[in-house]
């Protein structure tokens, strides 16, 4: 598929650029890192998920990058309100929930080292892998003219009134019901991170993905779809290292 040849054309590219810091063995701070973070992006709500990245040295300027992220993704379109019967909120017009889980493998490269114990580090990160798409329907409970409720995934063709809309079904009702939609994603981006004390860091990462499927994505069923999904990111995290 044309968008995978790109995917993995870029990558490999990224990975063949050298490191620019000009760090010795001296400078080999630690050799293993585990991060987790909170990630926010430009294709979810105020929080789009979580982010767990484990990274392990190949030198002092290059790490193996193994990291693993599960966002919600949202339509651009996509609007709450809440319902004249219930006054639950729902939004009108949505058909699917996206849900991403994204394991990546990559590389990073230290750009800047920290001059001292509480200085700056700038890393650069280039990652590719699979992406996971769970779609899950969303289910409405709806009441019909003849005052009979049903619980059922909405359909414009059925559910012509977002008047008669009630309310919405559980989380675990709508995973019970979800298909696996698969793809792949890419990554780009570079990390800051802090000393917090020793043996820990905060900082916080911020670049640009890229998901893409073989089939559109049907989130809204009175709007576009899509199916590749460009993001700017930017995940504020807390990393142990050794």
């Amino acid at each position: 598929m044309k968008f995978l040849f790109f995917f993995l054309t870029a990558f490999f590219m990224f990975i063949s650029i050298p490191s620019f810091s000009q760090s010795n063995a001296d400078d080999f701070d630690y050799e293993t890192q585990f991060v987790y973070g909170i990630n926010l992006n430009t294709q979810s709500g105020l929080i789009g998920g979580f982010s767990f990245r484990y990274s392990k040295a190949i030198n002092e300027t290059m790490f193996h990058s193994f990291s693993l992220e599960l966002v919600d993704v949202r339509h651009p379109k996509e609007q709450r309100r809440a319902s004249r019967l219930s006054g639950e909120f729902f939004t009108p017009g949505k058909r699917n929930f996206l849900y991403v889980l994204r394991p990546q493998y990559g590389r990073e490269w230290v750009l800047f080292r920290k001059a001292e114990e509480r200085g700056i580090q700038v890393n650069a990160i280039g990652a590719v892998g699979p992406t996971i798409g769970i779609v899950a329907p969303y289910i409405i409970d709806y009441q019909f003219t003849n005052e009979i409720i049903r619980t059922e995934q909405y359909d414009p063709n059925v559910h012509t009134s977002f008047e008669a809309v009630i309310g919405t079904s559980s989380f675990g009702k709508r995973i019970t019901d979800a298909k696996i939609q698969l793809g792949a994603s890419l990554k780009t981006s570079l990390a800051l991170e802090f000393s917090a004390f020793k043996g820990s860091q905060v900082g916080f990462e911020a670049g640009m993905m890229i998901d893409a499927y073989s089939k559109k994505i049907e989130i809204m069923g009175l709007a576009e779809n899509k199916q590749i999904f460009p993001s700017a990111f930017f995940t504020l995290f807390y990393g142990i290292s050794k």
